[in-house]
């Protein structure tokens, strides 16, 4: 036992004696010459300008310090630099034979990357090596690390592009690994960094990072594990702002087809913040939207496509669960497949301008045309390629709450296709449309329907209950199409046709029953009878079609039942304009129980209406009652009142009326009478015209056979004096032998 511990001491004794003269004997500067010539024979300009060095206690190791990297061609322009490394092995474990590296330093560590106007980086200029050797072929496949710690340290990297006159900077790189080892046992990984991002014409973009996790690997470097991750990001630029990440992934297969899986969250942000950072600045209805977003999810995806699954979202007051995901990397395919509870969208529109809320409402009309033309981007909607699916308890839309809520958008090959079905005011919504961008102008088609919605809580949502009202339930459809490449082109150019119904529709401040009965006793000249009249008008069997063509709605039906009264509508809505120019023209049928004899005429508009006293008003179509004003301040009061040309014909038609019926008989025969006179002196005056052209025929006729007489009474004599000496001079006939 002696004899072997004298033995062992002996052997630590010669290692300790070889180590102390490597330190103390071997001066490691005189082989730079050598290593930088190694590097110039792989085309890198190599220069240690400062001390190689040896650690001997607590551990043993090389110090390298004042390295710069650059190109053979310009050995000035340094592409890396480094301040100073080293590498120190445990001393003890030496003794043993065991290799196990302690340290692994790296500190001013600074990359530069440069890129020309021409696309050239300065990297490309490192020269390749005349001749290359093959690496060795592996021997292990598995490789074996045990480090007890691994820093970099206020290292930089720095890329600028002449090209784009961009620049990024990332600096004050921190990086420590503690226990670092290919066991498959979790070590701690801490990183800190400063990005800078400067580009022309923008606002200087500083971003401050620190990462904080737990990294595992094999020996093979096949599988890689993140826990307990986190990662907090403060923004600056023209407003700061703060993103804070936790996260846990699991990477497999990473050498031939990587794949991963984890999990990851979003703390509590605020959205406004961030994008004012960005520069990018929204004015929304209300001040505190965006105010706080928070999301997590599972995460699963390789090298082609990525999913987020059980994926909760949570914007303001709105919780939002579901997927999301790129199904194809190549393609841009998204899916997106949300649902949730309450949703205002009112929020995040634009708030009203100042003459909206000085009147009280908080946007324009629904049917105006759009104040500023947008152009359709026709060729990102044919690139387009989505799958989108949104259900919703509740959405507030221009302060209409849809309930249940089942909104869908496809787009693929440059056909978009959405949908809508809701439930408003008690009432049933659905809506479908396409836009078509393949060609060279956006073509759109759309069907909305609507079935039992109630007017009158429509009108109080939307604001526009103050002057008029209207209550009961419609059903109304829809059929339209239009083209162009933008949004004032495709309203411009929109078609459609629509039809609707009702039942017990209720129109105030206007009765229409009663406009009738003023317009009877102001043709008759009698006083309007005191009694109370209704603040509304009670249609009953609301039925009607309307067509829109060139920004103008045409009314091209309309009935409904006013009591007795039989309504009709015709007229124009120009959106144009913004004005509507409509003629209601009023019928009063009779009824059975109406009495109309030639003595008398009981007939009354309603029970509790009043009475016409003349069959003149029974079943007679009278388009008395116009309505012309403005969208934008409809007030059925002031805008529909008496047509008076028609008034004027109507007085002078009813008087001829009542001088028939007062006079009768003696009114019929003196128009027959009248009628007959009338005959007679056509026919005489007939026949005096067919006299005085048989004269005119005589006349002429005389005169032509005057002149013919003339003509032959000269050319007889002249025939007579030639032919006389004809005959004296003829010479006789010879007579034959």
């Amino acid at each position: 036992m002696k004899i072997l511990l004298k033995s062992l001491a002996v052997i630590v004794f010669l290692i300790v004696l070889a180590i102390l003269a490597l330190v103390f004997l071997v001066d490691p500067n005189r082989f730079k010459p050598r290593i930088e010539a190694i590097a110039k024979d792989q085309g890198v300009a190599l220069q240690i300008k400062g001390d190689l060095g040896w650690d001997l206690w607590p551990s043993l190791g090389v110090a390298v310090n004042d390295v710069h990297v650059a190109p053979l061609a310009e050995p000035q322009q340094a592409i890396a630099e480094l301040k100073q490394a080293s590498l120190l092995l445990k001393l003890i474990p030496l003794f043993s034979g065991n290799f196990q590296v302690d340290h692994i330093a790296v500190d001013g560590l600074g990359l530069n990357l440069r890129v020309d106007e021409s696309g050239k980086g300065n990297w490309e200029a490192f020269s390749k090596p005349a001749t290359t050797t093959a690496p060795p072929a592996d021997t292990e496949s598995n490789l074996a690390l045990d480090i007890q710690h691994i820093s970099l340290t206020n290292s930089t990297l720095s890329y600028t592009d002449a090209q784009s006159g961009s620049a990024l900077k990332l600096r004050d790189i921190n990086l420590t690994m503690s226990g670092v080892n290919t066991r498959t046992e979790p070590f701690a990984v801490d990183l800190g960094f400063v990005l800078e991002q400067t580009q022309a014409n923008s606002e200087k973009l500083t971003l401050t990072g620190k990462l904080t996790t737990q990294l595992s690997v094999d020996n093979s470097f096949d599988t890689l594990g993140l826990t307990d991750g986190q990662l907090q990001l403060d923004i600056a630029a023209k407003e700061k702002a703060s993103l804070a990440l936790t996260y846990a992934i699991a990477v497999t297969d990473l050498q031939d087809a990587p794949a991963y899986k984890g999990e990851i969250a979003l703390k509590d942000t605020n959205l406004r913040q961030l994008l004012e950072a960005f520069d990018i600045k929204l004015e929304t209805a209300k001040k505190e939207a965006l105010g706080k977003f928070r999301f997590s999810s599972t995460v699963v995806g390789d090298t082609e496509k990525v999913k987020l699954e059980n994926l909760q979202l949570v914007l303001d007051e709105t919780a939002l669960n579901g997927s999301a995901g790129i199904t194809k990397f190549s393609t841009g395919a998204i899916r997106l497949s949300l649902s949730g509870d309450t949703l205002n969208a009112d929020d995040y529109l634009p708030p009203p301008s100042q003459a909206d809320a000085q009147q009280g409402t908080a946007a324009a009309p629904a049917v105006s045309a759009p104040a500023a033309d947008t152009s359709l981007p026709m060729d990102a909607l044919r690139s387009l390629n989505l799958n989108i699916k949104l259900a919703l308890k509740k959405l507030i839309v221009n302060k209409i709450p849809l309930e249940n809520v089942e909104a869908k958008l496809l787009a693929k090959n440059g056909m978009i296709e959405q949908s809508l079905n809701a439930v408003a005011f008690s009432g049933k919504i659905a809506t479908k449309g396409q836009l078509d961008a393949r060609g060279q102008q956006g073509q759109l088609q759309f069907d909305a329907g609507v079935e039992g919605l109630e007017l009158a809580p429509l009108l109080k949502a939307m604001e526009m209950d103050s002057k008029f009202g209207l209550q009961g339930a419609i059903q109304a459809r829809a059929l339209g199409s239009s083209q162009g490449n933008s949004t004032n082109a495709l309203f411009k150019s929109l078609r459609a046709n629509a039809n609707f119904s009702g039942a017990q529709v209720r129109v105030s401040p206007i009765n229409l029953e009663q406009q009738f009965c003023k317009l009877v006793n102001l043709v008759n000249k009698a006083d309007d009878p005191v009694q109370a009249w209704n603040e509304y008008t009670e249609l009953t069997e609301l039925s009607g079609s309307v067509k829109w063509r060139d920004q103008i709605i045409t009314i091209d039906t309309f009935k409904a039942g006013v009591e007795k009264l039989q309504l009709g509508s015709t007229g124009k809505i120009n959106l144009a304009s913004d004005e509507y120019d409509i003629f209601l023209p009023l019928k009063l049928i009779k009824a059975k129980t109406d009495t109309v004899t030639a003595d008398q005429v009981a007939v009354t508009t309603s029970a509790n209406g009043c009475s016409v006293g003349s069959y003149y008003w029974l079943e007679r179509g009278l388009e008395l009652l116009r309505c012309k004003g403005s969208l934008d301040e409809i007030n059925p009061l002031h805008d529909c009142r008496p047509d008076k040309d028609m008034l004027v014909q109507l007085t002078k038609d009813f008087a001829v009326y009542k001088l028939k019926e007062k006079h009768g008989a003696k009114f019929d025969a003196k128009k027959q009478e009248l009628e007959q006179k009338l005959d007679d002196r056509k026919q005489e005056a007939k026949q005096k015209i067919e006299d005085k052209k048989q004269q005119l025929i005589d006349k002429l006729q005389q005169r032509l056979n005057r002149g013919a007489a003339s003509s032959a009474a000269v050319t007889a004599p002249e025939a007579t004096v030639s032919s006389a000496p004809a005959t004296e001079t003829a010479p006789a006939p010879e007579t034959p032998q």
